[in-house]
């Protein structure tokens, strides 16, 4: 596991709807057309402006609303490093643990209001994020299962090769 990373940080507040983390406008089978409409909904300079490898901070029942799982889908595809909350709505959740998206639930409050960009030291094995000389957010391990399926790049990919859909019995 590699050490402490500077990552660039984008935070939200509660109750972030996948309305507004993605759009229906953008549903699409085109992945340039759905990674165009990540975080729409919440700021057009956010959905322009995230980087690969940035952190996603947002608060309490993140991605209520509806179970659409491009939703989640699209934190993959605009290579999000890590989405940290201090609660996911239960289907949004599933989806990031089925498509093998890392996550983690925060522990205590989040020290960011929302709106907040900033840079900051992202520290997995301390499971710590924290602005020099700032405050600094504590998160959960992930739970076992989850761990396991994002290694496996998704639920997936813990398939046996012959049980994935369509393909023949051995």
């Amino acid at each position: 596991m590699s050490g402490p990373v500077t990552v660039p940080v984008f935070v939200l507040g509660d109750d972030v709807s996948t309305d507004l983390l993605h759009p229906p406008d953008y549903f699409s089978l085109d992945p340039a057309r759905i990674r165009e409409g990540f975080l729409r909904g919440v700021s057009e300079e956010w959905s322009r402006r995230v980087p690969p490898g940035a952190v996603i901070v947002a608060g309490r029942n993140l991605g209520c609303g509806s179970s659409r799982e491009v939703t989640a889908q699209v934190f993959r595809e605009r290579g999000v490093r890590l989405v940290l909350a201090r609660s996911f709505a239960r289907i949004f959740h599933r989806n990031l643990v089925n498509l093998g998206i890392p996550h983690r639930s925060v522990e205590g409050a989040v020290p960011w209001p929302p709106g907040t960009e900033l840079e900051a030291v992202l520290d997995l094995e301390g499971r710590r994020l924290f602005a020099t000389g700032g405050p600094a957010l504590r998160f959960a391990p992930p739970s076992p299962f989850a761990d396991r399926v994002a290694a496996a790049g998704g639920l997936l990919g813990l398939l046996e090769p012959g049980e994935k859909r369509g393909a023949p019995p051995a």
